[in-house]
């Protein structure tokens, strides 16, 4: 367990929680086996998120879900209650190397009916951030100009190498978990942090495969918004690796051994967006550059 963190644990649920919040999260209600004072969060996400406040202090409570299929079958009950915990431990040491995500302030899982675990993750509000996946959208529409983009291009190439440099493998590395500063918007220098680290790991060593793989996921995630209108050049994608590489020469066979790998899976990633269309009702506005965060 991080340094200032506390842990209990009853029959029912499992709770960890920072001690430098423990007052703030004590005023909302929030506990072990309260809610307290939540109210749906004005910030977007794939799936809502829920907002806790303290007098000046922002909270945001994730409630995980299932993705896909799965989700019509298990609604929001897990079998691990530890995972909140484990992604708390991963933020504090993504913090501790000084690679930006917000602040876990607690951590929960309560038995749900009948069986399983419903999962909570409390988090500091990151204020005044949009997150990638919109800064695309808002491009699409030209609210943020290109000039912009090929400074974030850069900045998430360097974020993504850090990353990588220190073992860390992102497991669901999309635009829409990185937060930027607004600010990055108006000429800014950007400051990016990391979101959703569920699932995510360290690796005592991270093979070459490893890291193509992480980063073919993120070119494919950005490759599919490009079906709504060609928006990043052949240089914007250099920008991202050369950010990456940060002066080394690794960069371009990086990019062709990602580059082949993806052209061979396309038909399978086409597939696999057309049954989530067909099976997901809800559209991510980020998309198009919709209201929000």
């Amino acid at each position: 367990m991080p340094a200032g963190y506390c842990r209990s644990t009853g029959r029912s649920f499992s709770y960890t929680w920072s001690e430098e919040a423990r007052e703030a999260l004590a005023r909302t209600g929030y506990g072990p086996e309260s809610d307290g004072a939540l109210s749906v969060s004005t910030v977007a996400g794939r799936r809502p998120l829920f907002a806790l406040t303290a007098g000046k202090e922002q909270f945001l409570v994730r409630r995980f879900s299932h993705g896909g299929l799965l989700r019509w079958i298990t609604g929001r009950r897990f079998l691990d209650p530890r995972r909140p915990e484990r992604e708390l431990v991963l933020a504090a040491r993504l913090a501790a190397l000084a690679i930006g995500t917000p602040t876990v302030v607690a951590a929960r899982a309560r038995r749900a009916p009948l069986f399983g675990w419903e999962l909570d993750l409390v988090t500091r509000e990151v204020a005044d951030a949009v997150d990638l996946g919109r800064v695309l959208g808002l491009a699409r529409e030209g609210a943020v100009s290109h000039a912009t983009l090929r400074v974030l291009c850069a900045a998430l190439g360097v974020l993504v190498g850090r990353m990588h440099a220190a073992g860390f493998v992102h497991a669901d590395l999309t635009p829409n978990n990185v937060l930027v500063n607004r600010s990055a918007l108006s000429g800014a220098a950007p400051e990016l942090v990391v979101l959703d680290l569920d699932r995510s790991r360290f690796a005592a060593r991270l093979e070459d495969g490893e890291r193509r793989d992480n980063l073919r996921r993120l070119l494919r995630f950005v490759e599919r918004r490009e079906r709504h209108g060609k928006l990043l050049s052949r240089t914007d994608y250099a920008r991202f690796f050369l950010g990456y590489d940060r002066g080394g020469a690794g960069w371009k066979d990086d990019w062709r051994a990602i580059r082949d790998r993806h052209a061979r899976r396309a038909v399978w990633h086409r597939v696999g967006w057309w049954l989530e269309r067909l099976f997901t009702a809800r559209v991510d506005d980020r998309e198009q550059g919709g209201a929000g965060r």
